[in-house]
Order: C-alpha cells, then sequence, then structure tokens
C-alpha cells in the first residue's frame, strides 16, 4: 500500500534534484512523468527505488510498496517541468565500467559516440534518445560534458537512459587511444573537415562530436583519424545545433553498418 511521503525523503530527494555530488555519491537520479518512469521500469524494473506521486496524479503500474504520495507542496519543490503529470521516478543510475570497451573488441560491427564537452542539457538528452534510436552501444562523454543524469538530461532521453551504456571518462585522450586499439577508427565532426557522404566510414566507428561553442578541443582531435562536415548554406547559418549534427552523421553511419552487415 502506498504511503506519504515523509519529510526526510522528500529532503533527500530535493537534494538529489539539485546536486550533482548527491547524484553521484548515491548512484541514483530523478525522472519526471508518466511516459518516461514506465519506460525506464520496463527496462530495469529492479532500478525504481521509489514512485513519487500527487493524489491527484494518474494510478501507474507500480508496486505499492514502492509508491509514496507527496502533498502538491512538496511535489513543487521536486519537479522541474512547468506542467507536470504529478509522477516522479527515483531509479537507480546503471553501472557501467571502463572493461566495456574491451567488451567491443569481439564486435565486428559498432558505433561508439563520444562527446567532448558538450554543455547543454537538452542537446545531451536529445543525442541519447537518437545514439538509442541507431544501435550506438556506447555514449563515451568527457569529464566536463554535462551530467548524463541531470534533470533536464533525463527529461530530454524521454526514457531511453537504459537502452545504451553511458560511460563518464576521466581521461578522455587515454579512453580514445583505447578505442583505436581495440579496432575502432575515430571521426570527429568539424565545419573543416571532409563532405561526410564521401568519408568510407569503418565497422567500428567512433564519432566525436565537439563543444557547441569550441567544437572540438585540441588535444581531442590529434587521436582522430578523419574531421567531417556536414555540407550546407553557411551564408546563413553558422553552424548546426549539436544534437541535430550527431542526429545527421548518425542516421548516416548506421545505414552504412546496415549496408556491410547485410
Amino acid at each position: 500500500m502506498s504511503r506519504p511521503l515523509s519529510t526526510a525523503q522528500h529532503k533527500f530527494y530535493v537534494r538529489l534534484r539539485r546536486e550533482k555530488k548527491v547524484r553521484d555519491s548515491e548512484r541514483l537520479f530523478l525522472a519526471e512523468g508518466e511516459r518516461a518512469v514506465m519506460e525506464l521500469f520496463a527496462a530495469a524494473p529492479a532500478s525504481l527505488v521509489a514512485l513519487v506521486k500527487t493524489a491527484q496524479a494518474t494510478p501507474l503500474s507500480i508496486p505499492s510498496e514502492r509508491v509514496f504520495i507527496a502533498s502538491e507542496k512538496q511535489f513543487a519543490a521536486l519537479s522541474d517541468t512547468e506542467h507536470s503529470q504529478g509522477v516522479i521516478g527515483i531509479f537507480e543510475q546503471p553501472v557501467v565500467s571502463r572493461d566495456i570497451f574491451s567488451r567491443l573488441k569481439a564486435k565486428s560491427s559498432s558505433i561508439v559516440l563520444v562527446l567532448d564537452d558538450l554543455q547543454d542539457p537538452g542537446n545531451l538528452g536529445t543525442i541519447i534518445r537518437t545514439a538509442a534510436w541507431f544501435e550506438v552501444d556506447v555514449v563515451l562523454a568527457s569529464r566536463n560534458t554535462v551530467d548524463f543524469f541531470n534533470p533536464k538530461v533525463v527529461r530530454a532521453t524521454a526514457g531511453s537512459l537504459f537502452a545504451l551504456a553511458l560511460y563518464r571518462s576521466s581521461s578522455l585522450c587515454e579512453d580514445l587511444v583505447h578505442l583505436q586499439e581495440v579496432g575502432f577508427t575515430l571521426y570527429g565532426a568539424s565545419l573543416s573537415g571532409q563532405d561526410f557522404h564521401t568519408t568510407p566510414f569503418a565497422s567500428k566507428t567512433a564519432l566525436v562530436i565537439g563543444n557547441e561553442a569550441h567544437g572540438i578541443s585540441e588535444n581531442v582531435r590529434h587521436t582522430l583519424h578523419a574531421e567531417i562536415r556536414i555540407r550546407g548554406n553557411a551564408k546563413h547559418v553558422e553552424s548546426l545545433n549539436a544534437a541535430v549534427s550527431a542526429g545527421i552523421l548518425l542516421s548516416h553511419i548506421y545505414l552504412a553498418n546496415s549496408k556491410q552487415n547485410a
């Protein structure tokens, strides 16, 4: 049977929403909205620690012992959206270790998406959902990339966080070298690169997307095998949004891999 949300629980969950260090130390995160909660729960039922809802929210098919009822005031402090559905799930973060790259060595075809200091939570969330659609094996993020489990990122993923491995690197260049050692070819999205349509992508591809303002950092650039660009009308638009660029390039790489494996 569902229970009222305690004051101690509420204070803790508010800190989870606001503070990355708490999310990191507790290995938990918040997901808001019926669709996100149910998609995550369906993918990993045991990862749901608690469901916090208002009394007026739609009942969900969640074991009642994990359901807690929050007052409107309590829920408002937890919510990250303007028009909330009154449902928030607290989930365990998936654990991904560095040996994920060694396990990719045996694969004949694979895509790894690399994020070099991406800062916008909406971009990151959209990129994760897009990467899941195009069957990316791992999203590898630099230390300074926005938190995977930032509430705005989680909301933008729309429930796809458990669909692929998310790994935050302590040394991005070292991990890129390791990817090369297990057979990956590294491509970086750049305005000065070659047209991606004329690029023969390898069956094991690592695609690097750089910072929204500054692009790919110099130390990461030195690890690349090739820089690629998306042709367009640069007279009117300086550059494409990072998430849009990632989507266009991942679609092309995914199709190229599918043809090679047919």
